[in-house]
C-alpha cells in the first residue's frame, strides 16, 4: 500500500505542477523566484530553512550555485517533530560535507537563542576587518518549513536580548503553505546590526521523483487539496504501522500519553488543553489523543496479516480508520464519505503538530 500510495500522491502532484496557476506553482511563487533572486546576490549570508523530517525532499532548489563565496547555514526547522537520533544523523551528514547546519525549533526560546548565537558567530566572522559594519541574511526555504516563524523568534529574542524598546514586527505565519508572500526585514541583532529578511516559499516548477512528492505533500509543504486529505492520511497510517513509534505509547492511564514522555515546550502535549473544558469534538485535547493512540496501537498488534503485502496492509489501514470514527467521537449522521473525510483531517493535524509521534521519512545512510 505505501509504495502505491507514493505514487498515487507523486502523479497527483505532478497533474497540478502541469496546471499552472490553479497547481502549487503559481504566478505568485514564480513572482517570489524572481525577487528572491533579485536580493540574493545582496545579502551577506544565507539561512536555509529545511523540515527536519525531510531534510533531502526540502532542499531549497534554486541559487545555491550562485553563492559559492556567502555563508550557507542549513537550519533543519521543526526538530521536534522529527526522530531525534535521525535529526543527529543529518547533522553528522552536513558536517562531514563541510556545511554548517543547525537543528532548530523555532517555538523553544532556549534553541532559537543557540541559533541566533551561531548566526552571531557567522558575523563576527564576517566583521572580522570591520567590526561594526550591518549585515543582512536570508532566510529561504520551501513552503510551510516555519522561515516565518524562526525569523519572528530570532526576531523578539534578539530584541529582548539587546535590551531594544519599541513594537515588535512580525512576519505572517500559518500552518498552510503560501501565506508568506512578500519579502519583509526584521532586526535579530545589535551592535553590529544584524537584519534578517524572511522570503516567500519557493518549489521548482517540477517535481520529478514521486517519493520526494509523496513526503512534501504529507508534511505540508504542498496543498492538501492537490492531493485529497484521505489519501494523505493513508499514507501516513501506513508509515506508522510499518513503523515502531506506537510501541512507545503506554496502554495506562490517560495523564501521560507516552511512555517515554519528557518535559518538552514544543511538544504540546503536556500544555495541550490547559485553561480549557474537554469538548468530546476537539480532537486535541489529551483524553482524545489518548484513546486515538490506543486504539491505533490495538488495531496494529491485534493485527495477524502479513504488513509488508499491500492488499493487507490496505485492509488494516481501513480498519483503523473506522476505529478512529470511535475515538474521535465522529457523528454518525454524517455518512460514510463525511466521516472518513473527517477522520483524515483529524490525523494530519495530529501527525502535523506531533501528537502521534516523532518521524523522519529522509534517511541518510540511503543516499549514494
Amino acid at each position: 500500500m505505501a509504495s502505491s500510495i507514493v505514487r498515487e500522491i507523486g502523479n497527483a502532484v505532478k497533474k497540478a505542477a502541469r496546471n499552472r496557476g490553479k497547481g502549487w506553482y503559481t504566478p505568485h511563487m514564480a513572482a517570489a523566484a524572481s525577487a528572491v533572486a533579485g536580493r540574493i546576490d545582496l545579502v551577506d549570508a544565507v539561512i536555509e530553512v529545511r523540515d527536519a523530517r525531510i531534510p533531502l525532499a526540502s532542499e531549497y532548489p534554486l541559487y545555491r550555485q550562485r553563492c559559492p563565496s556567502k555563508p550557507w547555514i542549513i537550519a533543519l526547522n521543526k526538530m521536534d517533530l522529527a526522530d531525534r537520533s535521525r535529526v543527529n544523523e543529518w547533522s553528522k551528514y552536513f558536517e562531514q560535507r563541510d556545511c554548517i547546519s543547525y537543528p532548530v525549533n523555532s517555538h523553544n526560546k532556549d534553541n532559537v537563542k543557540e541559533f541566533l548565537n551561531v548566526l552571531q558567530s557567522q558575523v563576527r566572522a564576517l566583521n572580522k576587518d570591520n567590526p561594526g559594519q550591518t549585515r543582512v541574511l536570508m532566510i529561504v526555504g520551501i513552503p510551510n518549513v516555519g522561515k516565518s516563524a524562526l525569523a519572528n523568534s530570532l526576531h523578539q529574542i534578539g530584541r529582548i536580548s539587546a535590551l531594544e524598546r519599541g513594537k515588535f514586527r512580525y512576519a505572517t505565519v500559518s500552518p498552510h503553505p503560501g501565506e508568506t508572500t512578500d519579502i519583509i526585514s526584521l532586526k535579530i541583532a545589535s551592535h553590529p546590526n544584524v537584519f534578517v529578511l524572511d522570503t516567500p516559499g519557493i518549489l521548482p516548477p517540477e517535481i520529478l521523483d514521486v517519493g520526494t512528492c509523496s513526503k512534501l505533500a504529507l508534511t505540508g509543504a504542498i496543498k492538501d487539496c492537490l492531493v485529497g486529505e484521505e489519501v494523505l492520511a493513508q499514507y501516513f497510517l501506513a508509515i506508522l504501522t510499518l513503523g515502531s513509534e506506537y510501541k512507545k505509547w503506554t496502554t495506562t492511564g490517560k495523564g501521560c500519553l507516552y511512555s517515554d514522555q519528557k518535559t518538552d515546550d514544543s511538544s504540546g502535549l503536556e500544555s495541550a488543553g490547559k485553561g480549557r473544558k474537554h469538548s468530546l469534538t476537539d480532537h486535541t485535547q489529551d483524553f482524545i489523543v489518548h484513546d486515538v493512540r490506543q486504539s491505533l496501537s490495538k488495531a496494529i498488534t491485534s493485527y495477524d496479516g502479513d504488513l509488508q503485502n499491500e492488499k493487507e496492509l490496505t485492509e488494516l489501514v481501513a480498519m483503523q480508520f473506522t476505529a478512529l470514527e470511535e475515538a474521535f467521537r465522529i457523528p454518525g449522521g454524517l455518512g460514510d464519505e463525511g466521516r472518513s473525510v473527517v477522520v483524515a483531517s483529524k490525523v494530519l493535524n495530529l501527525y502535523r503538530t506531533g501528537r502521534l509521534g516523532h518521524y523522519s521519512l529522509d534517511n541518510p545512510a540511503f543516499i549514494e
